[in-house]
């Protein structure tokens, strides 16, 4: 069972991530398209594997009606570059991601993203949100 202060240590993680991101990409000029961040959920696995599952909507921007499909997919590129390397207070850094699926809707995509987070728990600012890095004890220890 996941302890209940890392499974809400995580999604203030994800939140927090959504509002830096939004800035972020708000500051991105892209010609014909319009980059609109719609989620960012925070995940840790066992042990110390930590990442982030990101969906943007890529649409024809204003006055751009005949922004494509390619249009809306270079823009991933452009948002990774932006995003990556970016600190998610408490949880890491953004070190890379790919493209991890994507869909049509009305005039573009939606494009999921899965963004690998890189965690140094000693570069991590606040210790007392620290997460627990340890690997599960077996069974039979937990029971005794």
């Amino acid at each position: 069972m996941i302890p209940l202060f890392l499974v809400s240590h995580v999604h203030h993680a994800g939140r927090q991530a959504a509002e830096h991101f939004t800035i972020l990409l708000d500051s991105l000029t892209l010609p014909g398209v319009d980059v609109r961040l719609i989620s960012a959920d925070a995940h840790q696995g066992r042990g110390s594997a930590r990442w982030l599952d990101v969906e943007l909507y890529a649409t024809k921007g204003h006055g751009y009606p005949n922004a494509d499909t390619t249009d809306a997919l270079d823009a991933v590129v452009l948002a990774l570059d932006v995003i990556t390397g970016h600190e998610v207070k408490g949880f890491g850094s953004v070190c890379g991601g790919a493209l991890a699926g994507s869909h049509a809707i009305r005039e573009g995509l939606a494009l999921s993203l899965r963004l690998d987070v890189e965690a140094d728990a000693q570069s991590l600012p606040d210790s007392h949100f620290r997460l627990d890095d340890r690997e599960p004890r077996p069974v039979e220890e937990v029971a005794a």
